[in-house]
């Protein structure tokens, strides 16, 4: 009985001390879209909720200060996230996903910015021909009676580094991918908080008509140390410095040969590969060896021995990019058997789905 307890406990802590890197890839989207939609909820639960309840109120349309413009409604930020969104599903599944999630991203920026421009034109600079100087006398440093400023942020910076930092981990995978997840919720997270206090803030000069922005927002050093750590943690678990942790050597040392010289190292006792046709090895986030030769009009395999931690496949293309065959996508280390159907005479290319840099090229003779 016991045993049997202690084993169902060691399967379950296994999926988060080995977890596997190829659903917690497709939990992506699933991971971040659930703070977002909690999010949205919220607001709009405010919103709703917002304003005079007491009887014969309404809700007042606000009115700009006289001399100011504030912009109108917007869908434009929606529109960049979106673009933002179809550009990383590119960046992780490659090929002609990459250039629409490209293009998507551009139309959606440009919008945003010829949006800002009308913006921009649309501020009252001139009466007639005379240019309007001085137009909002306000206390120095401080907005002027009435009007809600937002103070600046290095939210935005931060965001970008996160996503910088989460991109090279689906790249690269394993821990690195982890951890930049972890970085993203950490900015966004901040992000979020800082969003709370400028909606109170609001509040706080719908009340008051004045609003103190308190000066320039300090330096956030605790948000970078944090990254900066994690980032080091990814490096270091991703290099195989660790025990587990990559695919990095054992750091033994070779005896000197007879006659001066050193030795070869001494072959890993790894596993044996089974029998197949074709051996292929994923290793560093990259295969080898490049290229292949397979036989022509007959059905062959592929040893597929994956020594990452990371997840990998091998997906074959045909000239015009059409896949004729995709593998079962592997986290390692693990050696699996391909059975690849049948080519026509012909050159190819195989490519891993997770990590669109790792190709190669297959002649089928």
């Amino acid at each position: 009985m016991i045993e049997d307890l202690w084993s169902g406990l060691i399967n379950f802590s296994a999926q988060f001390v080995i977890p596997d890197w190829g659903g917690l890839i497709q939990l992506l989207p699933v991971l971040l879209l659930i703070p977002v939609v909690l999010y949205i909820t919220w607001t709009i639960y405010k919103f709703a909720t917002a304003g005079p309840t007491r009887r014969g109120k309404r809700r007042l349309q606000p009115v700009a200060p006289e001399g100011v413009h504030m912009p109108g409604p917007s869908f434009a930020p929606f529109l960049g996230a979106f673009g933002a969104a179809v550009f990383v599903f590119g960046v992780i599944v490659g090929d002609i996903w990459l250039l629409v999630g490209f293009a998507v991203l551009a139309v959606t920026l440009l919008y945003w910015g010829r949006e800002a421009l009308r913006d921009y034109d649309a501020i009252p600079a001139r009466t007639g021909e005379a240019v309007v100087v001085g137009m909002l006398p306000a206390p120095a440093g401080t907005p002027p009676e009435g009007v809600h400023v937002p103070p600046p942020s290095f939210r935005p910076i931060l965001a970008a580094i996160a996503m910088t930092v989460l991109v090279a981990g689906v790249i690269i995978g394993g821990w690195a991918l982890f951890l930049g997840f972890i970085v993203l919720v950490i900015t966004l997270l901040g992000w979020l908080w800082d969003s709370r206090k400028e909606y109170e803030a609001v509040e706080e000069a719908d009340r008051t008509g004045h609003l103190d922005l308190g000066g320039a927002p300090a330096w956030p050093k605790a948000t970078f140390a944090a990254i900066a750590v994690l980032v080091a943690f990814a490096v270091l678990f991703s290099s195989g410095l660790l025990p587990n942790s990559g695919t990095g050597g054992t750091g033994a040392v070779a005896s000197p040969a007879p006659g001066g010289g050193a030795a070869p190292p001494p072959a890993s006792a790894g596993p044996s590969l089974p029998a197949a046709d074709v051996t292929l090895t994923a290793v560093n986030i990259d295969f080898n060896p490049k290229t292949l030769t397979v036989p022509a009009t007959k059905p062959f395999t592929i040893a597929f021995d994956n020594q990452d931690s990371a997840p990998h496949d091998v997906v074959i293309k045909d000239g015009s990019g059409t896949a004729v065959f995709t593998g079962e996508l592997v986290t390692g280390p693990k050696v699996v058997v391909y059975d690849v159907p049948a080519l026509p005479a012909g050159s190819y290319t195989f490519s891993c789905t997770v990590h669109p840099n790792m190709t190669g090229s297959i002649t089928a003779s």
